[in-house]
């Protein structure tokens, strides 16, 4: 977390995507969900790795943390929500906005086990019906 009147130079670029719902095929299994952005192009953000304590912290919890991105204020982003930041995918862990003012957001992450295939990631905006 930060400390007081820290100021983070936002001089990386990440997309977050959001997960939505393919719906089933003829046997009435799940279809594999596409992947949105939820921007028109990757965000302006900090990011940085977790030290070793905060990493043992977040264990405690039985989360496995690994780097925190800081953006400008955003209500977009959620626990789940896919990340991509310098070709790799992160899930979001937790989301934080310190001191509850709607100045920067805190997003931590973990990494995903799996990256989407290339098919099912979708441009911004896109829809089912297109």
């Amino acid at each position: 977390m930060a400390t007081k009147n820290q100021y983070f130079l936002k001089d990386k670029k990440a997309q977050p995507y959001k997960i939505h719902e393919n719906g089933k095929n003829p046997n009435g299994f799940a279809l594999p969900p596409y992947y949105i952005p939820i921007s028109p192009a990757p965000i302006w953000c900090y990011t940085r790795q977790l030290s070793q304590d905060q990493i043992i912290y977040s264990m405690s919890y039985h989360v496995e943390e690994v780097r925190y991105f800081v953006f400008n204020y955003r209500n977009d982003i959620e626990v789940y929500d896919p990340l991509f930041y310098n070709g790799k995918w992160y899930e979001v862990t937790r989301v934080d906005y310190p001191e509850d003012y709607k100045r920067e957001t805190f997003v931590y992450v973990k990494y995903r086990d799996k990256a989407p295939d290339n098919d099912l990631i979708k441009p911004y905006g896109w829809t089912p019906d297109d």
